[in-house]
């Protein structure tokens, strides 16, 4: 569509795109049996993940959902770069044959090694900790103390191999008609603060050489102030940076339609809500999701199948400040992501017959 691969596409040509576009509505995609994305991307177990995705992916089918944000793993690739590749391939396979377009994930600030000599994370069986995402809490506080996180591509010997990595993929699905957004970094800022944005334009400049046909993006993540503006400096330049925008919004009803609303008087480009659904915070299914039908906004909620993730579980952050705060507003009673029990019942049969009733209206279907 866009013939100057170097460039940014205009808002003309990001919106002509998206008016051919059905509504786009999925979730961020992990098997339920699947620990972290390290487990889910090595190849030790794949024949059962992706027998668990299979089922899962079809599921995502049937209740009308029409596409699936897929994250990319370096520590995996850096370790098995061949299986890495095929398994990638199976499961873009997967979701096209359900119908299911992707939103791939190059890269993102969350797990990422820290230490100024790269440590590859081990392949082979994962740890639970029965928390969201099974992740080490109290590490974590110590390295970002310490301002201790990397990026792959701060590693002078490591750089040359995630630009590989970036460069296979690009050059494999930048033309496919099975991957249909290409979203560059996710929540830029989010560990590095502004170390990220040379990373961001350096990523960028990269993607654009390969000339994939497919819109770029990086994700606005804290907000958005009522004059357009956005709250970091690695935002803003994220904004700059893409051609479509991909927007996460985890707050309760007003304050999301909110955001919604400056996004839209401020900036004319469509809109992706690549991460919602946060019921401990009131972001639910029945407030949030016919809102993004209505406005058009395309929307992928956080997880699927409550499963070895335990992203059912809320975030950290959310134990301390309501040990800080007992009058806080979370709900601990609900889940905070996922759809589906891993018996693949529904969680809550309302919420599913809401995002039935929504896709059957996209797609011409309802009463």
């Amino acid at each position: 569509m866009v013939n100057d691969m170097d460039r940014r596409w205009t808002e003309k040509e990001s919106n002509e795109w998206y008016s051919k576009l059905p509504w786009i509505r999925g979730c961020n995609f992990l098997p339920s049996n699947c620990v972290n994305r390290l487990d889910m991307w090595q190849s030790d177990k794949k024949d059962e993940h992706l027998a668990v995705a299979d089922r899962e992916l079809a599921l995502c089918k049937e209740i009308g959902f029409n596409s699936i944000r897929l994250w990319l793993d370096f520590d995996s690739y850096y370790a098995e770069p061949e299986e890495n590749m095929e398994l990638l391939e199976s499961y873009i396979s997967l979701c096209a044959g359900h119908g299911l377009s992707v939103m791939l994930v190059l890269t993102h600030e969350e797990d990422l090694p820290f230490g100024e000599k790269f440590v590859p994370k081990k392949l082979g069986e994962q740890k639970l900790l029965y928390n969201h995402f099974n992740r080490d809490y109290e590490e974590q506080g110590r390295v970002i103390a310490a301002d201790g996180y990397r990026h792959y591509m701060e590693y002078a010997d490591i750089k040359p191999v995630f630009i590989e990595m970036i460069k296979r993929v690009i050059k494999k699905y930048g033309g496919d008609d099975r991957i249909f957004c290409i979203n560059v970094y996710n929540e830029p800022g989010n560990l590095l603060k502004d170390r990220s944005i040379p990373i961001l334009k350096e990523l960028f400049a990269l993607v654009r050489s390969l000339d994939p046909k497919q819109p770029l993006c990086a994700d606005i993540w804290q907000g958005i102030n009522e004059d357009g503006s956005f709250i970091t400096e690695a935002e803003r330049v994220a904004y700059e940076l893409s051609d479509v925008i991909s927007f996460h919004c985890y707050s309760s009803y007003a304050p999301f339609v909110e955001k919604l609303a400056f996004l839209k008087e401020h900036h004319n480009r469509p809109i992706f809500m690549t991460e919602w659904l946060q019921r401990c915070n009131h972001n639910t299914v029945e407030e949030i999701y016919p809102l993004m039908y209505l406005e058009n906004v395309g929307c992928y909620c956080w997880g699927f199948v409550g499963g070895d993730t335990y992203t059912t579980e809320p975030w950290d952050n959310f134990w301390k400040i309501a040990e800080e705060n007992p009058e806080v507003d979370f709900d601990f009673t609900k889940w905070q992501h996922d759809l589906f029990r891993r018996n693949y019942r529904p969680y809550d049969p309302k919420e599913l017959n809401t995002i039935k009733r929504f896709n059957a209206l996209a797609d011409g279907k309802g009463k």
